[in-house]
């Protein structure tokens, strides 16, 4: 399973769209989000079509931003 598959079976955990405030992100702001670095998963960053290795410990979004970071998992 490559990591846009795994975030997108995890809707509505994930943080909700920047580009249309109170729904889902979409699969392409996910897919942007991971390209610029935004998605961190077992403290890596990773690409959109990157498998996964598995069991997935840490998933984190926006590491770096001091309001939007979240931590699931």
């Amino acid at each position: 399973m490559n990591a846009l598959q795994y975030l997108s079976n995890l809707r509505p955990a994930i943080p909700m769209s920047a580009e249309h405030p109170c729904t889902d992100m979409s699969g392409g702001e996910l897919r942007r989000h991971m390209q610029q670095g935004a998605v961190i998963i077992n403290t890596e960053r990773v690409d959109p079509k990157e498998e996964i290795d598995f069991p997935v410990f840490s998933l984190v979004f926006f590491p770096k931003s001091a309001t939007r970071r979240t931590t699931i998992i």
